[in-house]
């Protein structure tokens, strides 16, 4: 049967650069700068852009190039950009708290130059070994995960053979690739995104099989 065969396309699109300079953004909510709106527009301008390009060789348009809906963490650096971008292109939009990025406890919000002066050697351990070290009365990284799995799983279940962008922050990528390609927590600080990073996973469903997953492509 047709629908025996589908495929669900999750574009990962992380916030731009915000106000209030380098801080701990784990659960403190601000705003972009127009720098950052700028980088989120210009990724989905390429990102449209190239998809055109593809629907027009192959004389089809496909589930992989158009966005269903989009579903945006509700912080103001995703939710506002989010938000114009729905009304733009009338696409359904919901927010999903299960998607903000990493509280950071009592570093969060404070300038990261100004922690590290204080508690350097903590910030270290946090950074080679999240998964074991965790910022003081922060989330630890199994809970930010597990968060994350039940979210995912969710959003798969509800919008599956469906097309949707997330729109989300750095931690939020970084875990749902190290998890698709099965990479270690001591692995995550290496994988960089940018801001107005764009990350593309692909999840086949077939009767009888086992979901199967690909990272399409990241950085895009």
């Amino acid at each position: 049967m047709a629908n025996d065969y589908q495929v669900t396309t999750i574009d990962l699109l992380r916030h731009g650069e915000c106000q209030g300079g380098h801080i701990f953004r784990g659960r403190t909510d601000s705003a972009l700068t127009d720098s950052g709106w700028r980088q989120m527009q210009n990724a989905v301008d390429k990102l449209q852009s190239e998809q055109a390009v593809t629907a027009q060789k192959k004389s089809v348009s496909t589930n992989a190039t158009n966005w269903q809906r989009i579903i945006s963490s509700p912080l103001s650096r995703c939710a506002g950009f989010s938000e114009s971008l729905a009304n733009r292109l009338h696409l359904h939009l919901r927010t999903d708290a299960a998607f903000q990025e990493m509280d950071f406890g009592d570093w969060d919000g404070r300038l990261t130059d100004d922690v590290f002066a204080e508690e350097g050697e903590r910030v270290e351990a946090f950074w080679q070994n999240p998964a074991v070290f965790t910022p003081p009365n922060g989330e630890t990284l199994l809970d930010f995960e597990a968060r994350l799995t039940a979210a995912w799983q969710q959003l798969l279940q509800q919008h599956k053979g469906e097309s949707v962008l997330l729109v989300c922050h750095g931690g939020v990528i970084r875990v749902l690739i190290a998890k698709l390609l099965s990479m270690p927590s001591s692995a995550l600080p290496k994988l960089s995104v940018p801001y107005g990073c764009v990350s593309r996973i692909q999840i086949h469903h077939q009767a009888g099989h086992d979901d199967w997953s690909q990272l399409v492509f990241h950085g895009g």
